[in-house]
């Protein structure tokens, strides 16, 4: 018979802590599962390092193709009712299935079931919380709201990580896989196409160890302001495509503060440390928004001379009233 859940695990050169990942799932208090794990193209010792556990997962092995990619292959190779995604570094508490399926039963309109958990480094709790600070309040006295949250989704991402999350198979087959183009918000993209048509039930309890490495796919702290922030852009631009007439006005709003902070912040980080950098993100980002006068303005000023430079940035400063 075909399990109840089926657990994705992604992992791309996460040797030294897959087998904690999968020793996480094997632990859980609910045993009616899978384990599908998609080995992204590693070189490191990860065949070896899930040896012990090959009796009990499905192993596919590809090219490295980013995490949608592997993602996506879980996927299709899954067969349970509802689909759980785990990161190969991160981990569950043993009671995570349990609740999750719980709620997913008590709640058959939801298209996702969202936990809570902390955010570790190995020297410290850098977040006590997963969730976005919208859900807080909400949250207060509460085991777990059900609420239709599109737009809030869209103004932000109130999920840190896919290892919080149970979607039912039935639903991501209506609105599709993880959108390989996204190298680090596909997840983000897919939980908005959940979110257009669906409830989300979150979840208080904190079942997750979402694990911070600089070598994640969203790189280091101090560079992931721009790898997201080149993704939201796109993101957003393609949801104002897909969004019905009455939800454009916001995202297309939301669209243009999105681009404008994220090229000031390219602009201002990099100004004198790395001219070609600069040039390179703000030209992407301006492909990806080229009706943005804030990315268009910072791509003429990160090539002209440094005395024109200032004199067009006060102007601009004025006109569009960006204080």
């Amino acid at each position: 018979m075909a399990p109840t859940v089926s657990v994705v695990i992604t992992t791309y050169n996460q040797a030294h802590y897959i087998g904690a990942t999968i020793g996480s799932v094997l632990s859980q208090t609910l045993q009616d599962f899978e384990i599908v794990l998609v080995d992204d193209g590693s070189t490191d010792d990860t065949l070896a390092r899930i040896g012990p556990y090959r009796d009990r997962i499905a192993y596919i092995h590809q090219s490295n193709g980013g995490v949608a990619a592997a993602r996506n292959a879980g996927v299709r190779r899954s067969s349970g009712r509802l689909i759980a995604f785990l990161d190969g570094d991160d981990l569950w508490d043993p009671e995570k299935l349990e609740h999750q399926v719980a709620a997913a039963m008590a709640h058959p309109e939801s298209g996702m079931i969202v936990v809570d958990g902390v955010e570790f480094s190995p020297d410290a709790i850098l977040r006590r919380s997963l969730l976005g600070s919208p859900l807080q309040p909400l949250l207060r006295g509460q085991a777990s709201i059900t609420l239709r949250c599109y737009e809030e989704l869209i103004r932000n991402n109130l999920i840190s990580t896919t290892s919080q999350v149970m979607i039912p198979k039935a639903v991501i087959d209506e609105v599709g896989l993880s959108d390989e183009r996204f190298p680090v918000s596909s997840d983000w993209d897919l939980y908005l196409r959940i979110a257009a048509n669906h409830a989300i039930t979150f979840m208080g309890q904190k079942l997750v160890h979402y694990r911070y490495l600089p070598s994640s796919a969203s790189g280091p702290l101090h560079l992931r302001q721009f790898r997201w922030g080149l993704d939201v852009v796109r993101v957003l631009s393609k949801h104002a495509r897909l969004a019905s007439p009455g939800v454009r006005p916001l995202i297309r709003a939301e669209l243009a503060r999105q681009t404008r902070i994220t090229a000031e912040g390219a602009y201002h980080y990099r100004n004198e440390v790395d001219r070609r950098w600069r040039r390179r993100y703000l030209f992407q980002l301006f492909l990806a928004n080229p009706t943005s006068v804030g990315a268009s303005v910072r791509l003429v000023a990160a090539y002209a001379p440094s005395f024109l430079r200032r004199n067009i940035g006060r102007l601009l400063r004025r006109m569009l009233g960006w204080g």
